[in-house]
């Protein structure tokens, strides 16, 4: 495995940081819709819609209508990817 730069690792070290928010959140009964959306778009300045990091949100897309505004969300946010 490849080591990470100090840029990569202050990145990976704040998308860690957001997830453990969402989990102690979710775990704790105190996730709602807001702070749903707080922590995802948190999550979308740090890594953009492209990252593989964004799935950690869909087991936690599960409110009325959760999913339907994350989908919607990371389709706002210009890919970087290239076709």
């Amino acid at each position: 495995m490849e080591e990470m730069n100090a840029e990569e690792q202050q990145r990976d070290d704040r998308l860690n940081a957001i997830g453990r928010e969402l989990d102690d959140l979710y775990y704790s009964s105190r996730l709602d819709f807001d702070g749903f959306k707080t922590l995802f778009h948190r999550a979308l300045a740090v890594c953009g819609p492209d990252d593989d990091n964004m799935e950690m949100f869909c087991h936690f897309a599960r409110g009325n209508g959760w999913w339907d505004w994350m989908m919607k969300e990371l389709q706002k946010t210009p890919s970087q990817r290239v076709a």
